[in-house]
């Protein structure tokens, strides 16, 4: 089975084809790639149907108690915002093409890489399930916590965020949970992620890093990283499951960078929804209150 176009515009939560979750929501990644008024254009037409001041006043209710299918439309509306915002920011030739190489280093090449390994050579039943958002969270949290991530040898960062992902998926297997819903879950994010059984990842997260570090050097820290983790929100099938997805890409844009670019109110509103509805997000993150 090779990639379909449906997975660049699911509306599911479940990637179908081996491309290991790297295409998904390729319609969203095309429109922040490019200033061509007609590749934006069908972004934000896909995106504003499901933005967040477009969801019921019931969504944006749900909290930590509710079920992630109550939730999912509340989360996708945040990356919805996210994403126009980001789509509409004024961009100079120079952020564009370094965007546009990032996003080629870290979605095109890397699903074509994936689509070869998943559908000849991946572990049984598991072609349809997250895997690259996995990655580009823990890409994010590597730099969240290194202080000089851009000078640090790729070496260092490929080992640290290995440890990482063999860290969580033994973490989910114990009998631990919390009350919230995505922490009941982890377990069966994890078994879609056995990074025992993907032994040429290494590699691949190796591309991803250089691209991250060569795109920080372009055009700096904030602008990178807000394309990586806006990237990472949008690939991820089920981000209100992937609490690392939550914490480490959709969290710090809202934020940080985005408190800027969005109305007072509607972020706010937004940041206010996500402390409730995550325990993944602790109090000391919290550098702003509305």
């Amino acid at each position: 089975m090779s990639h379909t176009s449906s997975c660049e515009t699911a509306t599911s939560y479940t990637c179908a084809c081996p491309c290991g979750g790297a295409r998904h929501g390729g319609v969203l990644i095309a429109g922040l790639r490019t200033t061509a008024e007609t590749t934006r254009a069908k972004a934000k037409q896909w995106a504003e149907p499901r933005r967040w001041e477009n969801t019921e006043p019931a969504v944006r209710q749900t909290g930590a108690n509710s079920t992630f299918r109550e939730r999912r439309p509340a989360l996708t509306g945040v990356i919805m915002e996210l994403v126009l915002a980001l789509i509409d920011q004024a961009k100079n030739d120079g952020e564009i093409d370094a965007v546009e190489i990032l996003a080629t280093e870290i979605s095109d090449e890397i699903a074509e890489e994936m689509e070869k390994r998943l559908s000849n050579a991946g572990p049984g039943g598991k072609k349809s399930r997250h895997l690259w958002c996995v990655v580009i969270a823990a890409i994010c949290h590597v730099y969240d916590e290194i202080g000089d991530f851009a000078n640090t040898s790729t070496e260092v960062l490929v080992a640290r965020v290995m440890h990482l992902l063999r860290e969580a998926t033994s973490e989910s297997r114990t009998d631990e949970a919390e009350v919230t819903d995505i922490y009941r879950q982890r377990s069966g994010v994890a078994r879609a992620f056995e990074i025992d059984e993907y032994d040429w990842l290494g590699a691949l997260i190796e591309r991803a890093l250089k691209a991250v570090v060569a795109a920080i050097t372009s055009m700096g820290e904030e602008a990178a990283m807000k394309y990586v983790r806006v990237i990472g929100a949008i690939i991820c099938p089920d981000p209100d499951r992937h609490p690392v997805v939550v914490k480490h890409c959709v969290w710090p844009l809202l934020n940080g960078p985005f408190r800027e670019v969005l109305a007072d109110s509607v972020t706010a509103e937004m940041r206010t929804w996500i402390r409730n509805a995550y325990a993944v997000i602790p109090p000391s993150t919290t550098t702003y209150n509305p």
